[in-house]
C-alpha cells in the first residue's frame, strides 16, 4: 500500500514535527481571528461629553453625545472631535491587533535546525 494522492508521508520525524507545529499555529491563529472579531474598542473625550465604540474593523458601532455637548461645540467642532476619537480608538484597535499578532509571532515552537 503507498501513499495515496493528497496524503503525505509522515514517517520522518523532523517533517512531523514541522506538521504538528502548522497545525498548532493555524490553531492558535484561529483563536486570535476569534479574539479580535469580537472586539470592541470605546474612546471618550476628554470632557466626557462625547463616546465613540468601534468594532473589530474599524467601523463606528456605537456614538454617545451628551446634551451639554450641543450647546459647548459648534456642529464641525463636534465633527471634529467625533473623528478624532474615532482616530483614537482605531489606533488603540491596531495596537491591541499588533500586540496579539505578535505575540503569536514570538512564539518560535519546535527547532528545526536538522531540516536544513
Amino acid at each position: 500500500m503507498g501513499i495515496e494522492p493528497g496524503q503525505v508521508d509522515i514517517g520522518n520525524s523532523a517533517l512531523a514535527a514541522v506538521l504538528i507545529e502548522v497545525d498548532e499555529q493555524r490553531d492558535r491563529l484561529r483563536v486570535l481571528a476569534e479574539e479580535m472579531r469580537g472586539t470592541t474598542v470605546e474612546a471618550t473625550s476628554k470632557d466626557r461629553l462625547i463616546t465613540v465604540v468601534i468594532n473589530a474593523r474599524g467601523l463606528l458601532t456605537g456614538l454617545s453625545i451628551d446634551p451639554l455637548a450641543m450647546r459647548r461645540y459648534r456642529a464641525g467642532q463636534l465633527a471634529d472631535e467625533i473623528a478624532l476619537l474615532v482616530r483614537r480608538a482605531d489606533d488603540e484597535l491596531t495596537e491591541r491587533r499588533n500586540r496579539l499578532a505578535g505575540e503569536l509571532v514570538q512564539y518560535q515552537g519546535p527547532g528545526y535546525s536538522d531540516l536544513d
